[in-house]
């Protein structure tokens, strides 16, 4: 049975080199993960946080990311302060040469044209804060954000060197499936369509972001069409192009060819110059 993640949120983000042709190496690998299933008080519970950081978490280790360089908070590991000291430090980890991955799953509260994050202790963290963060984090990056409302995180994030991606519309609502302990956009971007290679379009061995997020984009409208409050469409904006992939994300270009020596020709025979 599919149920409502009342606000369930994934935000990835992925800092990648300053400058095309060079290789981030592990070392310059960094990502916060935050899954929120239990709640202070009387908050209502979700099924698929928790889940949604364990099979992230896993395809990074898979793709070499260090162990150290993967912080993760759960449950009352996740309360707003902790979460805003995990966005400190993955910001200050960051350089022009950075990989780095945010990631939330949990509630969203909507008030107006305001969106918030719900940490375990019910203190909201506004979506123009989590945004300055984002912004604040060196080289390039993407966000993901999947839950409800989730494209309205996207305040001012996207860029050419940000990539955005979101579970739904920012009026949409984010689902996830209790039975799978997962929310619905994550099961099928990272657990189907990275960690069993289901969105390998190009059939090359290798899944990168955007494909990812395509399987998501191609069956997460279908799989929730059936809910009361509308299905869920996936939101991408921002980036320049580039295929992004967790173990290279900016693949290392093959030197130019070398200039071939200067020559003095005359009719067919020639010497160097």
């Amino acid at each position: 049975m599919l149920g409502l993640a009342g606000a369930l949120v994934l935000s990835v983000l992925l800092v990648f080199p300053g400058g095309a042709g060079a290789m981030t190496p592990p070392a310059n690998r960094w990502a916060l993960l935050i899954g929120i299933d239990q709640f202070q008080g009387s908050t209502r519970p979700n099924f698929g946080g928790v889940g949604d950081v364990t099979d992230v978490r896993e395809a990074l280790v898979r793709n070499g990311w260090p162990d150290d360089h993967i912080r993760v908070l759960t449950n009352s590991g996740a309360r707003a302060a902790d979460i805003r000291a995990g966005l400190a430090w993955l910001v200050a980890n960051s350089s022009p040469t950075s990989f780095s991955m945010f990631w939330y799953s949990g509630h969203v509260l909507q008030k107006g044209n305001t969106e918030y994050l719900w940490p375990h202790d019910n203190a909201h963290i506004p979506d123009t804060e989590l945004a300055a963060s984002l912004k604040a984090l060196r080289g390039r990056a993407v966000s993901v954000i999947a839950g409800c409302e989730a494209a309205g995180f996207d305040v001012g994030v996207s860029s050419p060197t940000h990539l955005f991606l979101a579970a739904s519309q920012a009026n949409e609502k984010g689902y996830e499936l209790p039975s799978a302990h997962a929310s619905v956009f994550s099961m099928y971007m990272v657990r189907k369509g990275m960690l069993t290679g289901e969105a390998d379009f190009n059939r090359d061995g290798r899944v990168s972001v955007q494909e990812g997020f395509r399987l998501a984009a191609e069956r997460a409208p279908g799989f929730t069409a059936g809910q009361p409050q509308g299905a869920q469409h996936p939101y991408m904006a921002g980036g320049d192009g580039t295929e992004l992939f967790l173990d290279d994300p900016f693949p290392v270009a093959p030197p130019p060819a070398p200039a071939p020596p200067a020559q003095v020709c005359f009719l067919i025979f020639c010497r160097p110059a």
